[in-house]
């Protein structure tokens, strides 16, 4: 497992890093293998919006963003996986987890016909 201070000499010397010899990093990624994928739910509020992991729990996020860009909520989302796997800062890298955007699909409800 690396240390930060191995992490900086590493690229002081540019030595290849790989983040997938991690433990904290092989655990997140056969995780995510085990579930299929993590899905999010992402409610937009006047305060803000919020994304809660629904298939593993504790993995919550959000912003005081009311409408939030897709890159937002991206960063926000990565941030908050890696943080609940201990994942430190210079072992986070994007093609580790990526979105699988799909659009929501939404029931509009009328009334007085």
């Amino acid at each position: 497992m690396w240390s930060n201070i191995q992490y900086n000499l590493a690229k002081l010397f540019n030595f290849p890093i790989k983040p997938e010899s991690d433990r904290r990093v092989q655990n997140l990624l056969a995780e995510i293998k085990r579930q299929g994928n993590f899905y999010f739910k992402i409610e937009l509020h006047k305060g803000g919006w919020t994304a809660e992991c629904e298939n593993v729990k504790g993995i919550i996020t959000g912003g005081t963003n009311p409408q939030p860009t897709q890159s937002e909520v991206d960063e926000k989302i990565k941030d908050a996986i890696f943080s609940a796997f201990g994942i430190p800062p210079y072992l986070c890298r994007d093609n580790l987890v990526y979105p699988v955007w799909r659009p929501a699909k939404e029931l509009v409800y009328a009334g007085g016909r």
